[in-house]
């Protein structure tokens, strides 16, 4: 999915603009909801739509644009926090991302390092000029002038493989920099949509304990008014001021988990810890649903494709050819040396004009350091060991967070269905006892309890959805890809 570039500001556009598209959800072409419905209540009945193939598309054409650095970066504005959407969270995450710009400061080092090695093995040119005066002070006092010039040319014309294998250590480190900067792209998506899920949660358990807290209150004025008119009993408006106080001390709480999740992301994207936001267009959280794809296949593709395995491979590969640079660092090498030029002479003994020109084919050998070559490869031996035991424990690491994400992803599917279930028949209980209630014929007791089930129904629906979202994400995050998984099977159709 991604092209490897030699230039650093497109270095990545589709892989982290795949998670531009993981979050950029479409509306169907039917009849969308309306977005200004309170937020527990529309995702509790926002129907579950596919992805449009023309807008993932464009996402992925347009991700280019966020990097670090960039002009489009520069000159962004801070986010719209009055409605701030995940794609726009993300987008201003990885323009300001300090790991970012470290990794891409890093890419680009480990490039000029590339350039370095490349120029190695060209021919080296060199020019002088000498101005020089003389005087002797005795009984035959003489004076002269000298002006001379020269170019030089210097050339290594073969060593054993020394600069070819230092080129290939450094295009090695290379490879291993930019999937350093894929890994921590990984890391980046990760923590936004982590952010951003929690407070999608927080938003959502608050506005439906303020919901419960004004069904409370209509609750407990209708028992008191009951009891008014001595056609209710003490114990039922008592019940009814205990539920409002509960369903107060419910709201306080979640408004406390509100003002947490909102700081943090907040200062995640730059701002003040105090900036109020608002969360918008939540409904992209309304994922399609797929089948849960082949473990085997995603294992595959893991060890294949994930960052971090690709960065230690390539430092292995680097460390290899570094050991033949130092092999044959020990043979020696040949080099031709070539230099022209002419000097001009004032003075008393004439005024003369010398060319002179000299070459050389200079073979060079190194005697008796067979001892601090073989401690230098020892000691690059010994760094591969180590590097191919770290390959083994982060490939070891890698199954185990995709054996959980994969897991995870099960277990998404499923809640969300269970939730989905749960709602619909908390909400015709509650709807039955209070039908029962206003007829006279129903206990507050039931009334309160189905109304704290679908208080407590609303908040589960909203946190299935996030977490199937999030299960998706860390499943993709796991596989070492940000897209999520099936999407591009949607696309294609």
């Amino acid at each position: 999915m991604t092209q490897r570039h030699r230039a650093l500001p497109v270095r990545h556009a589709s892989a982290w603009g795949a998670a531009l598209l993981l979050l950029a959800q479409t509306h169907a072409h039917g009849q969308t909801p309306e977005p200004r419905l309170r937020l527990s209540a529309a995702l509790a009945q926002a129907p579950v739509v596919q992805p449009e193939p023309e807008t993932a598309t464009h996402w992925a054409h347009e991700a280019h644009r966020w990097q670090p650095s960039t002009s489009t970066c520069t000159d962004r504005q801070p986010p719209r926090w009055d409605r701030l959407t995940l794609d726009d969270a993300l987008a201003h995450t990885l323009c300001q991302s300090p790991s970012l710009r470290r990794a891409l400061a890093d890419v680009a080092e480990q490039s000029a390092g590339v350039d370095i090695g490349e120029i190695a093995s060209r021919p080296r040119w060199s020019a002088s000029a000498e101005y020089s005066g003389a005087r002797n002070f005795n009984s035959f006092g003489s004076s002269g002038r000298t002006l001379s010039a020269s170019l030089g040319l210097s050339w290594v014309l073969f060593d054993f493989g020394q600069r070819s294998a230092s080129l290939q250590a450094a295009r090695q480190t290379l490879a291993a920099a930019l999937a350093a900067q894929d890994n921590t792209l990984l890391d980046a998506v990760r923590e936004l949509v982590r952010l951003y899920g929690e407070g999608v949660v927080a938003a959502a358990a608050l506005e439906a304990s303020q919901e419960a807290e004004a069904s409370a209150e209509q609750t407990s004025a209708a028992a008191l008014a009951r009891y008014q008119a001595q056609v209710g009993n003490q114990i039922d408006r008592l019940q009814a001021q205990t539920a409002l106080a509960q369903a107060t001390l419910e709201r306080v709480r979640a408004q406390s988990a509100w003002e947490t999740a909102r700081g943090q992301l907040a200062l995640t994207l730059g701002g003040d810890i105090a900036q109020p936001l608002r969360l918008a267009e939540w409904e992209t959280w309304a994922l399609q649903r797929l089948p849960a794809p082949d473990l085997q296949t995603l294992r595959q593709e893991a060890r294949l494709q994930h960052p971090r395995l690709r960065s230690t491979q390539a430092q292995i590969d680097a460390l290899r050819a570094r050991l033949e640079a130092v092999q044959a660092e020990g043979k020696g090498s040949v080099s031709l040396s070539a230099s022209g030029g002419g000097s001009r002479n004032w003075g008393a003994a004439g005024n003369d004009n010398i060319p002179t020109a000299n070459a050389a084919v200079v073979a060079s050998i190194p005697l008796f350091n067979g001892r601090e070559s073989d401690a230098q490869a020892r000691q690059v031996l010994a760094q591969i060991a180590a590097r191919e035991a770290e390959r083994e424990a982060v490939q070891r690491d890698i199954d185990n967070q995709l054996w959980q994400a994969h897991q995870a992803w099960r277990t998404s599917q499923q809640s969300l269905q269970a939730s989905e279930r749960l709602l619909e028949s908390a909400a015709a209980t509650h709807r039955v006892a209070q039908g029962r209630y206003k007829a006279g014929v129903g206990s507050m007791q039931d009334l309160l309890s189905t109304q704290s089930v679908l208080a407590d129904a609303r908040r589960q629906r909203v946190g299935a959805l996030v977490e199937q979202l999030t299960a998706q994400t860390q499943l993709s995050l796991a596989v070492g890809r940000t897209s999520p998984l099936g999407l591009t099977t949607a696309a294609k159709r």
